[in-house]
Protein backbone atom coordinates (compact mmCIF):
# COMPACT_ATOMS: atom_id res chain seq x y z
CA UNK A 1 0.00 0.00 0.00
CA UNK A 2 1.43 3.12 -0.98
CA UNK A 3 2.44 5.88 1.87
CA UNK A 4 -0.21 8.26 0.87
CA UNK A 5 -3.51 6.47 0.62
CA UNK A 6 -2.12 4.08 3.62
CA UNK A 7 -5.23 5.61 5.88
CA UNK A 8 -7.41 6.90 2.87
CA UNK A 9 -9.91 3.74 4.09
CA UNK A 10 -10.50 5.53 7.63
CA UNK A 11 -11.10 9.60 6.20
CA UNK A 12 -14.14 10.72 7.48
CA UNK A 13 -16.42 11.23 4.69
CA UNK A 14 -19.73 12.80 5.60
CA UNK A 15 -23.20 11.89 3.66
CA UNK A 16 -26.70 12.54 3.74
CA UNK A 17 -29.46 9.97 4.47
CA UNK A 18 -28.57 7.56 7.03
CA UNK A 19 -24.88 8.36 7.42
CA UNK A 20 -26.18 11.75 9.27
CA UNK A 21 -28.56 12.76 12.64
CA UNK A 22 -31.98 13.91 11.75
CA UNK A 23 -32.09 17.75 10.43
CA UNK A 24 -32.78 19.39 13.61
CA UNK A 25 -30.08 17.96 14.90
CA UNK A 26 -28.22 21.04 16.58
CA UNK A 27 -25.27 20.92 19.52
CA UNK A 28 -24.00 24.66 21.64
CA UNK A 29 -20.58 24.89 20.12
CA UNK A 30 -19.03 25.84 23.53
CA UNK A 31 -19.82 22.46 24.91
CA UNK A 32 -17.87 20.81 22.58
CA UNK A 33 -15.18 23.44 22.79
CA UNK A 34 -15.40 22.96 26.63
CA UNK A 35 -14.83 19.21 26.56
CA UNK A 36 -12.09 19.90 24.13
CA UNK A 37 -10.37 22.46 26.29
CA UNK A 38 -10.31 19.37 29.66
CA UNK A 39 -8.44 17.53 27.01
CA UNK A 40 -5.87 20.17 26.67
CA UNK A 41 -5.48 20.19 30.62
CA UNK A 42 -4.52 16.19 30.20
CA UNK A 43 -2.56 16.64 26.90
CA UNK A 44 -0.59 19.72 28.84
CA UNK A 45 -0.56 18.07 32.31
CA UNK A 46 -2.23 20.73 34.07
CA UNK A 47 -4.66 20.59 36.49
CA UNK A 48 -8.39 19.70 35.01
CA UNK A 49 -10.68 22.70 34.79
CA UNK A 50 -7.26 25.15 34.36
CA UNK A 51 -8.54 26.30 30.96
CA UNK A 52 -12.22 26.91 32.40
CA UNK A 53 -10.89 28.49 35.40
CA UNK A 54 -8.29 30.63 32.77
CA UNK A 55 -11.38 31.83 30.54
CA UNK A 56 -13.55 32.79 34.04
CA UNK A 57 -10.43 34.90 34.56
CA UNK A 58 -9.83 36.68 30.81
CA UNK A 59 -14.00 37.10 30.94
CA UNK A 60 -13.18 39.07 33.84
CA UNK A 61 -10.37 41.26 32.43
CA UNK A 62 -12.15 42.20 29.39
CA UNK A 63 -15.27 43.32 31.32
CA UNK A 64 -12.97 45.28 33.48
CA UNK A 65 -11.08 46.96 30.00
CA UNK A 66 -14.40 47.41 28.87
CA UNK A 67 -13.77 45.33 25.48
CA UNK A 68 -16.62 45.20 23.01
CA UNK A 69 -18.91 42.27 22.78
CA UNK A 70 -16.49 40.94 19.14
CA UNK A 71 -13.28 40.96 21.30
CA UNK A 72 -15.01 39.13 24.01
CA UNK A 73 -16.06 36.30 22.19
CA UNK A 74 -12.74 36.19 20.62
CA UNK A 75 -11.25 36.29 23.96
CA UNK A 76 -13.92 33.19 25.37
CA UNK A 77 -13.55 30.98 22.72
CA UNK A 78 -9.22 31.82 22.45
CA UNK A 79 -8.60 31.01 26.14
CA UNK A 80 -10.60 27.69 26.24
CA UNK A 81 -8.44 26.48 23.32
CA UNK A 82 -5.05 28.01 23.97
CA UNK A 83 -3.42 24.84 23.96
CA UNK A 84 -5.53 23.39 21.76
CA UNK A 85 -2.04 22.76 19.02
CA UNK A 86 0.01 20.93 22.03
CA UNK A 87 -0.52 18.06 20.52
CA UNK A 88 0.74 19.09 16.83
CA UNK A 89 4.91 17.50 17.56
CA UNK A 90 4.27 15.63 20.92
CA UNK A 91 6.50 13.30 19.19
CA UNK A 92 9.43 15.45 18.94
CA UNK A 93 8.93 16.97 22.37
CA UNK A 94 9.22 13.25 24.07
CA UNK A 95 12.28 12.61 22.15
CA UNK A 96 14.22 16.31 23.21
CA UNK A 97 12.67 16.26 26.91
CA UNK A 98 13.62 14.52 30.03
CA UNK A 99 11.62 16.72 32.25
CA UNK A 100 8.51 17.42 32.62
CA UNK A 101 7.17 20.67 30.30
CA UNK A 102 4.15 21.72 32.82
CA UNK A 103 7.47 21.88 35.92
CA UNK A 104 10.59 23.19 34.19
CA UNK A 105 8.84 25.09 31.51
CA UNK A 106 5.62 26.15 31.64
CA UNK A 107 5.71 28.57 34.88
CA UNK A 108 8.53 30.66 32.71
CA UNK A 109 7.23 30.33 29.70
CA UNK A 110 5.91 34.19 29.32
CA UNK A 111 9.18 34.85 31.68
CA UNK A 112 12.58 36.63 30.43
CA UNK A 113 14.56 35.33 27.73
CA UNK A 114 16.98 34.04 30.31
CA UNK A 115 14.07 32.30 32.53
CA UNK A 116 12.86 31.12 29.01
CA UNK A 117 16.54 29.55 28.82
CA UNK A 118 16.58 28.13 31.86
CA UNK A 119 13.50 26.66 31.74
CA UNK A 120 14.43 24.87 28.27
CA UNK A 121 17.37 23.66 30.01
CA UNK A 122 15.81 22.22 33.12
CA UNK A 123 13.35 19.86 30.46
CA UNK A 124 16.04 18.61 28.91
CA UNK A 125 17.91 17.90 31.63
CA UNK A 126 16.06 17.86 34.81
CA UNK A 127 17.71 18.86 38.22
CA UNK A 128 18.61 16.49 40.60
CA UNK A 129 21.03 14.07 38.24
CA UNK A 130 24.71 13.90 38.47
CA UNK A 131 26.50 17.23 36.77
CA UNK A 132 28.18 14.91 34.39
CA UNK A 133 24.69 13.45 32.93
CA UNK A 134 23.03 16.42 32.89
CA UNK A 135 26.04 17.61 31.13
CA UNK A 136 26.08 15.23 28.23
CA UNK A 137 22.31 15.46 27.85
CA UNK A 138 22.28 19.39 27.20
CA UNK A 139 25.07 18.69 24.86
CA UNK A 140 23.19 16.36 22.76
CA UNK A 141 19.52 17.73 23.20
CA UNK A 142 19.51 21.04 23.77
CA UNK A 143 20.95 22.19 20.78
CA UNK A 144 18.30 20.58 18.54
CA UNK A 145 15.67 21.92 21.25
CA UNK A 146 16.60 25.41 20.02
CA UNK A 147 16.39 24.22 16.19
CA UNK A 148 13.37 23.10 16.51
CA UNK A 149 11.22 25.30 19.03
CA UNK A 150 10.76 27.88 16.22
CA UNK A 151 9.09 24.99 14.00
CA UNK A 152 7.16 24.26 17.36
CA UNK A 153 5.55 27.17 17.76
CA UNK A 154 4.54 27.17 13.57
CA UNK A 155 3.33 23.76 13.81
CA UNK A 156 0.76 24.94 17.34
CA UNK A 157 -0.28 27.73 15.67
CA UNK A 158 -1.10 26.29 12.10
CA UNK A 159 -2.93 23.09 14.12
CA UNK A 160 -5.03 25.60 16.66
CA UNK A 161 -5.66 27.22 12.88
CA UNK A 162 -7.24 23.84 11.38
CA UNK A 163 -8.91 22.77 14.75
CA UNK A 164 -10.64 25.81 15.27
CA UNK A 165 -11.82 25.82 11.28
CA UNK A 166 -13.20 22.23 12.31
CA UNK A 167 -14.69 23.34 15.33
CA UNK A 168 -16.98 25.55 13.21
CA UNK A 169 -15.50 28.81 15.34
CA UNK A 170 -15.80 31.76 12.75
CA UNK A 171 -12.87 33.21 11.24
CA UNK A 172 -12.39 36.18 13.08
CA UNK A 173 -11.13 33.46 16.01
CA UNK A 174 -9.63 30.91 13.75
CA UNK A 175 -7.00 34.18 12.82
CA UNK A 176 -5.80 34.92 16.38
CA UNK A 177 -4.12 31.47 16.18
CA UNK A 178 -1.46 32.55 13.73
CA UNK A 179 -0.04 34.54 16.23
CA UNK A 180 -0.35 32.95 19.40
CA UNK A 181 3.07 32.59 20.55
CA UNK A 182 3.55 36.02 19.55
CA UNK A 183 4.60 39.02 23.06
CA UNK A 184 4.01 42.43 23.63
CA UNK A 185 7.76 43.19 23.30
CA UNK A 186 8.10 42.03 20.02
CA UNK A 187 10.64 38.57 20.82
CA UNK A 188 7.64 36.02 20.26
CA UNK A 189 6.58 34.18 17.25
CA UNK A 190 5.88 33.47 13.91
CA UNK A 191 6.35 37.31 13.71
CA UNK A 192 8.04 39.39 15.99
CA UNK A 193 4.83 40.87 16.60
CA UNK A 194 5.59 43.85 19.31
CA UNK A 195 2.67 45.70 21.34
CA UNK A 196 -0.82 46.88 19.87
CA UNK A 197 0.19 44.76 16.51
CA UNK A 198 -0.99 41.78 18.61
CA UNK A 199 -4.74 41.63 18.55
CA UNK A 200 -6.32 42.57 22.67
CA UNK A 201 -8.00 39.05 22.57
CA UNK A 202 -4.44 37.37 22.73
CA UNK A 203 -3.20 39.88 25.08
CA UNK A 204 -5.81 39.22 27.15
CA UNK A 205 -5.73 35.31 26.64
CA UNK A 206 -2.13 35.50 27.74
CA UNK A 207 -2.42 37.09 31.21
CA UNK A 208 -5.34 34.73 31.92
CA UNK A 209 -3.79 32.02 31.08
CA UNK A 210 -0.38 32.62 32.91
CA UNK A 211 -1.91 34.43 35.80
CA UNK A 212 -4.20 31.18 36.50
CA UNK A 213 -0.73 28.91 36.12
CA UNK A 214 0.67 30.58 38.75
CA UNK A 215 -2.40 30.88 41.16
CA UNK A 216 -1.71 27.10 41.54
CA UNK A 217 2.18 27.53 42.34
CA UNK A 218 1.34 29.77 45.14
CA UNK A 219 -1.62 32.18 45.86
CA UNK A 220 -3.43 34.90 44.23
CA UNK A 221 -1.23 37.58 45.46
CA UNK A 222 2.21 35.47 44.27
CA UNK A 223 0.18 35.61 40.89
CA UNK A 224 -0.49 39.00 40.73
CA UNK A 225 3.29 39.96 41.60
CA UNK A 226 4.91 37.58 38.98
CA UNK A 227 2.16 39.05 36.05
CA UNK A 228 3.08 42.78 37.20
CA UNK A 229 6.88 41.82 36.90
CA UNK A 230 6.19 40.61 32.95
CA UNK A 231 4.60 43.70 32.11
CA UNK A 232 6.15 45.39 29.21
CA UNK A 233 7.92 41.82 28.46
CA UNK A 234 5.39 39.26 27.14
CA UNK A 235 2.59 40.82 28.26
CA UNK A 236 0.16 44.44 27.80
CA UNK A 237 1.36 46.94 30.83
CA UNK A 238 -2.44 47.71 30.84
CA UNK A 239 -3.84 44.14 30.92
CA UNK A 240 -0.74 42.86 33.56
CA UNK A 241 -0.89 45.94 35.24
CA UNK A 242 -4.75 45.05 36.25
CA UNK A 243 -4.08 42.04 37.70
CA UNK A 244 -1.24 43.26 39.45
CA UNK A 245 -3.61 46.02 40.91
CA UNK A 246 -6.69 44.03 41.66
CA UNK A 247 -5.55 40.58 41.74
CA UNK A 248 -7.96 39.67 44.77
CA UNK A 249 -10.89 40.22 42.97
CA UNK A 250 -9.81 38.89 39.67
CA UNK A 251 -7.91 36.05 40.66
CA UNK A 252 -10.52 34.99 42.98
CA UNK A 253 -11.43 31.77 42.76
CA UNK A 254 -15.41 30.73 42.28
CA UNK A 255 -17.16 28.69 44.83
CA UNK A 256 -20.25 27.44 45.05
CA UNK A 257 -20.61 26.21 41.20
CA UNK A 258 -19.13 24.13 38.82
CA UNK A 259 -16.35 25.06 36.93
CA UNK A 260 -18.22 23.28 33.59
CA UNK A 261 -21.59 25.29 34.06
CA UNK A 262 -19.99 28.95 35.50
CA UNK A 263 -17.84 28.22 31.92
CA UNK A 264 -20.59 28.21 29.95
CA UNK A 265 -22.64 30.90 31.27
CA UNK A 266 -19.92 33.14 30.24
CA UNK A 267 -20.05 32.75 26.99
CA UNK A 268 -21.05 35.92 25.00
CA UNK A 269 -23.64 36.92 22.96
CA UNK A 270 -24.64 35.39 20.25
CA UNK A 271 -24.16 31.87 21.33
CA UNK A 272 -22.28 29.93 18.98
CA UNK A 273 -24.32 26.54 17.18
CA UNK A 274 -23.43 23.53 15.12
CA UNK A 275 -26.14 21.71 13.32
CA UNK A 276 -25.99 18.33 11.13
CA UNK A 277 -23.12 17.68 9.49
CA UNK A 278 -21.04 20.67 11.16
CA UNK A 279 -21.46 18.61 14.56
CA UNK A 280 -20.16 15.72 12.88
CA UNK A 281 -17.21 18.12 12.02
CA UNK A 282 -16.08 18.69 15.24
CA UNK A 283 -16.48 15.92 17.00
CA UNK A 284 -13.69 14.29 14.32
CA UNK A 285 -11.66 17.43 14.84
CA UNK A 286 -11.65 16.21 18.62
CA UNK A 287 -10.87 12.93 17.52
CA UNK A 288 -7.70 14.00 15.40
CA UNK A 289 -5.99 16.14 18.22
CA UNK A 290 -6.41 12.78 20.22
CA UNK A 291 -4.19 11.08 17.39
CA UNK A 292 -1.71 13.84 16.60
CA UNK A 293 -0.35 12.44 20.25
CA UNK A 294 1.69 9.74 17.78
CA UNK A 295 2.24 9.91 14.30
CA UNK A 296 1.51 5.68 14.90
CA UNK A 297 -2.06 6.89 15.41
CA UNK A 298 -2.82 9.26 12.68
CA UNK A 299 -6.42 8.35 11.18
CA UNK A 300 -7.26 5.66 13.94
CA UNK A 301 -10.17 7.89 15.53
CA UNK A 302 -11.39 8.09 12.33
CA UNK A 303 -10.75 4.38 10.77
CA UNK A 304 -13.02 3.43 14.33
CA UNK A 305 -15.62 5.37 13.50
CA UNK A 306 -16.05 4.25 9.65
CA UNK A 307 -16.04 0.39 10.96
CA UNK A 308 -18.20 1.34 13.65
CA UNK A 309 -20.70 2.72 11.38
CA UNK A 310 -20.90 0.35 8.80
CA UNK A 311 -21.32 -2.32 11.58
CA UNK A 312 -24.33 -0.37 12.87
CA UNK A 313 -25.39 -0.13 9.50
CA UNK A 314 -25.43 -3.98 9.23
CA UNK A 315 -26.99 -4.14 12.57
CA UNK A 316 -29.87 -2.32 11.12
CA UNK A 317 -29.47 0.40 13.64
CA UNK A 318 -32.14 3.57 13.64
CA UNK A 319 -30.43 6.97 11.95
CA UNK A 320 -29.92 8.52 15.38
CA UNK A 321 -28.37 5.57 17.12
CA UNK A 322 -25.76 5.06 13.95
CA UNK A 323 -24.92 9.08 14.30
CA UNK A 324 -24.23 8.43 18.10
CA UNK A 325 -21.93 5.32 17.88
CA UNK A 326 -20.15 7.32 14.43
CA UNK A 327 -19.59 10.31 16.94
CA UNK A 328 -18.91 7.99 20.24
CA UNK A 329 -15.85 6.60 18.34
CA UNK A 330 -14.24 9.60 16.95
CA UNK A 331 -13.83 10.21 20.93
CA UNK A 332 -13.57 7.36 22.51
CA UNK A 333 -9.76 7.50 22.86
CA UNK A 334 -9.91 11.70 24.02
CA UNK A 335 -8.18 10.46 27.43
CA UNK A 336 -5.18 8.96 25.57
CA UNK A 337 -3.70 12.58 25.41
CA UNK A 338 -3.42 11.89 29.46
CA UNK A 339 -0.18 9.47 28.70
CA UNK A 340 3.25 11.29 27.99
CA UNK A 341 3.64 10.79 24.34
CA UNK A 342 7.06 9.66 25.26
CA UNK A 343 5.24 6.65 26.61
CA UNK A 344 3.47 6.26 23.16
CA UNK A 345 6.49 6.36 21.73
CA UNK A 346 8.49 3.70 23.35
CA UNK A 347 9.74 0.75 21.54
CA UNK A 348 8.90 -1.87 24.04
CA UNK A 349 6.18 -2.59 26.61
Amino acid sequence: MQEDDRWAHARYRPTVGEQRLEAGDRVRAAELIAALSLATDFGTGLPLEHGLHSTAIAMRLGERLGIDRETASKTYYACLLFYVGCTADAEIAAEIFEGDLSTHFTPVMFGSRAEVARGLMRAVAPPGEPAPARAARLARRLPRALREQRRHLAAICEVGQMLTRRLGLPEPVRSLFAGFTERWDGKGAPAGAEGEATPPAVRIVHVARDAAFQCLLGDDEQAARIVGERAGGAFDPQIAGLVAERGAEILAADTGTSAWGRTLDLEPDPQLTLEGEAVDRAVAAMGDFADLISPYLAGHSAGVSSLATAAAQRCSLDTADIGIVRRACFVHDLGRVAIPARIWQKPGP
